[in-house]
This record gives structure tokens, sequence and C-alpha cells, in this order.
């Protein structure tokens, strides 16, 4: 989709109540028109945050503040390089961590690094980048890989590791614990020492009773669709057609009307199955 096109679904969207949009990928700052989508939509909404792997982020990070971004999270799965490497396949992580740094700087805050959980990994890595977020002042967010039943290769299910023990040690550990309204996940202050504490985060979705009894949100793909199911495939709804000019306001209220009526919880046993 171009940036005006996008700026039209937004801008329907804020009338509807939409008022939290993330921008996601694939990698966002690939796209080299991402100031321009930035500076469009950031008007319409009050919060607009971004996921990045932070490759271009120690060199863009101010434009985007300026453009009008308010908040990024930046995925960071350990701090080995060896091993970063092993995960990434790229050998960037010092200048990964410098976009980290530069994002809190300028102000995008809270700026948050994604740490997803892998066996054989980065299991034993959790300490390390504990320290690493509460040197930058970030918060850490520990994320259990995914299992999605039915789109799982046979490797996916030899990486899973359970972060149900994890998050019983941080809940004791915790001075403070405070429960997002969008996730229904707690964040947990942890001290690290006398001086210093983390704000970590941990990403359950398979055992979280709440995932889907919370969930608001609207996916839009790159090719112009609304998915109301993050794991779902069947029922995305195409914003526009071939036919219809872009800046159509009935097309995309009907589209939106129609992925609304969709929405439906995916932990039901007909889908888990």
């Amino acid at each position: 989709m171009k940036p005006e096109d996008i700026e039209r679904i937004v801008k329907h969207a804020s009338r509807r109540g939409v008022h939290h949009v993330k921008l996601t990928g694939g990698e966002p700052l690939l796209r080299t028109d991402i100031l321009d989508i930035i500076r469009r939509i950031s008007p319409l909404v009050p919060d607009l945050s971004m996921t990045t792997n932070g490759l271009f982020l120690e060199d863009m990070a101010l434009d985007l503040k300026e453009a009008g971004l308010t908040r990024v999270n930046v995925s960071i799965h350990t701090l080995d390089s060896e091993i970063y490497h092993r995960i990434t396949g790229s050998n960037d992580l010092e200048q990964v961590k410098r976009g980290v740094r530069n994002a809190v700087d300028v102000g995008l805050i809270p700026v948050k690094v994604n740490m997803t959980i892998l066996r054989g990994y980065n299991e034993d890595s959790i300490g390390d980048m504990m320290d690493f977020a509460s040197d930058m002042g970030v918060t850490l967010q520990i994320i259990e890989l995914q299992q999605i039943p039915g789109d799982n290769p046979p490797e996916q299910k030899e990486l899973w590791v359970d972060l149900g023990p994890l998050e019983e040690d941080l809940k004791k550990r915790a001075i403070k614990a405070e429960k997002r309204s969008m996730h229904g996940r707690f964040q947990y202050t942890i001290p690290l020492d006398l001086q210093r504490n983390v704000v970590v985060e941990i990403v359950r979705p398979m055992h979280n009773s709440a995932f889907c009894g919370d969930c608001t949100r609207l996916r839009v793909t790159s090719d112009g669709k609304l998915k109301p199911c993050l794991y779902r495939q069947d029922n995305l709804v195409q914003i526009f057609s071939s036919e219809e000019h872009l800046g159509e306001k009935k097309t995309i209220q009907h589209a939106f009307e129609q992925a609304i009526s969709r929405r439906e919880p995916f932990w039901r046993d007909e889908h888990r199955q």
C-alpha cells in the first residue's frame, strides 16, 4: 500500500475509536517512505509505535521521533554476538544496541526490548538481558515461542521453552506487579541490586486465558486486508477491490464492519484441533 492508502485506513479507524497504532513487519524501516507514513498518521492517533529489528535505528531514531513516532519495540534475543548471528544471520548486534540507546536518548519511550526464548540458544541469557535492560532504562519483554496449532514445523517444537516457572520466580522476586489492561499481562519490577531495578514482562499468549478475551486488535496486512485474528488466515477482509478507488469511504467502512463481525476467540475447541 502507498502512504496515502495507509493514511485513509488509519483516519477511518481513528474515527471509529482506534487510539493505538503499531507499525510492524517484516521490517518497517526497510520502507523508504516510512517517515512519510509516520508523518501522515501520527496526527490521527495519540499513540503510534513500531516494532523493529533495530538495524537502522541508530541513524533513524531522531527522524522517527520528529516525524511523530511515539515509542518503539526492538528485537534483541541475546547479547552474545555468536548466538545473535545464529538466530538472526546478522553480525550487527553492537549497531542494534546503539540504536536502542539512541531511541532512549531521543525520547521514543517506553523503549521495549523483545527477547524470544529459544531452547539451546538463549535460555541462559535472561540474567544478562535483565542487566542490559536496566542499564539502558528499557523494559524487557521475554516472549514464549508461539506454538500455533497445525502450523508448526517439527524443529520449532524443539525450540519451545515453557516460561511458566520463570514467571512464577519473577512474581516472588518482584517489588511491584502491574497488570496491563490491553493484554491482561503483568509487568514485574525486579530488584537487581541495591541501586538497580528492571521492568520485565512475560508474553505467554498460549497460556494466557485472557489473551482472546482482552484482545481488541485489528491488523492490516501489507496488501490491504483487515486481519481480525493473529492466528487465523481464513477470515481476512479485503479493504479495497481492484476496481474501487482506494479513497472510497464506504468501501473502508464496509470492510471494517465485516472484519469486526468476524471477530471471535481463537482458543475455542474447533480452532485448537
